[in-house]
């Protein structure tokens, strides 16, 4: 799937409160909480778009001096697999680098499998966990596992 990325406007809000709402139903973000979070010194997001223009998912960070955190990455449930978290997340380490960022950390639950596949493909690596992360309504908390990549900076031509 090809998709536009572009940076987060006040009117996609809605929007992504019903991604982030569909990807963590047991701690969701509403619009009013995207807003302050995005309002934080240095944070920033970007959004993935179908070729209709419709949000098919997105990416929110902070990069705060030489280290970056993944704040949230959401993709609408059907259309998962099909490469818009690849591109979001390839955006997001391009753009952090370019701001000056020398390493990028995130949590992400340990009962996703496909998240924790997608990070080590770019090559995160696990650096701890915090235990009872994340609320499950429907059973008991889950861990988050905390990655860390280095980047490395390119050279200029």
């Amino acid at each position: 799937m090809t998709v536009a990325i572009r940076p987060i406007e006040r009117s996609n809000l809605a929007a992504l409160a019903q991604i982030h709402a569909a990807c963590f139903p047991d701690e969701a973000w509403d619009s009013s909480a995207l807003a302050t979070v995005l309002s934080m010194p240095a944070t920033g997001g970007h959004i993935a778009c179908d070729e209709t223009g419709a949000i098919c998912g997105f990416l929110i960070e902070q990069c705060l001096g030489d280290i970056a955190e993944i704040l949230t990455l959401g993709v609408a449930p059907d259309l998962r697999r099909r490469g818009i978290a690849r591109a979001l997340l390839g955006d997001c380490l391009d753009r952090v680098t370019a701001r000056g960022a020398v390493r990028v950390v995130l949590e992400v639950a340990a009962d996703n499998p496909a998240g924790l596949a997608l990070y080590q493909s770019f090559g995160f690596e696990r650096q701890g966990k915090r235990k009872d992360y994340y609320r499950r309504s429907g059973g008991p908390s889950v861990d988050a596992w905390r990655l860390s990549l280095a980047i490395t900076r390119r050279d200029s031509p």
